[in-house]
């Protein structure tokens, strides 16, 4: 007897759904072009006195209730939902996705030659009243860029719609010369959180 490995995925991260799809799942997006969810991710701002480990699993959660509404909204049948958020810490900062060339060249400027925190938060639940998380945790060390390694890469469009302005899979991975943690969880879903938390709520990709 096979397993219904289908869940929605608050999320409009292409790197998410290529994670879920390549270990069996089949993640329907529910954050795709909804005037709420929009509004939502244009306000993903840090709250007065709010540590960057509270920021990220807010932001997760919030992503998870909204989506919940819409699938109310809508009268879509009930499955498990996952939502996520990753976040780059660096001096007790967080660095977003960058607006521009500037501020994409400060943020790497800000990477070059040291380690800093990747954290990506997960939720997964079928209501508001059972969302279980969890975090990945993970310390990534850039090697010292030249002003030509940055200036080129930020003139691509892999910098901006990304969390500190790079992505591990892409070019930016040249610059990377150390990892602590999940590389998938440095990528924006870790594989292992996400199996554990979507099996407690059925989806086992080893029982089919």
């Amino acid at each position: 007897m096979s397993v219904n490995l289908s869940l929605y995925l608050a999320s409009k991260s292409p790197r998410r759904k290529e994670i879920l799809e390549q270990l069996g799942f089949n993640p329907i997006v529910i954050a795709s072009n909804d005037h709420t969810l929009r509004n939502f991710q244009g306000d993903e701002v840090q709250l007065p006195g709010e540590s960057p480990e509270d920021y990220v699993v807010r932001i997760a959660r919030e992503k998870a209730l909204i989506a919940f509404e819409k699938i109310r909204r809508e009268n879509r049948p009930m499955l498990p939902l996952l939502s996520a958020d990753t976040t780059v810490i660096v001096d007790r900062d967080i660095l977003g996705k960058p607006d521009n060339e500037q501020e994409a060249y400060s943020f790497l400027e800000r990477l070059s030659g040291r380690v800093h925190e990747v954290r990506t938060a997960i939720c997964v639940g079928t209501s508001e009243n059972n969302l279980k998380q969890a975090v990945s945790i993970s310390e990534v060390r850039f090697k010292t860029l030249s002003h030509e390694e940055i200036s080129t890469y930020v003139q691509t469009a892999q910098p901006y719609d990304k969390a500190g302005g790079y992505g591990i899979q892409g070019l930016a991975g040249a610059f990377i010369s150390e990892i602590k943690g999940s590389y998938s969880g440095i990528m924006g879903l870790p594989v292992f959180e996400t199996c554990e938390l979507l099996k407690s709520f059925g989806l086992d990709l080893f029982k089919r």
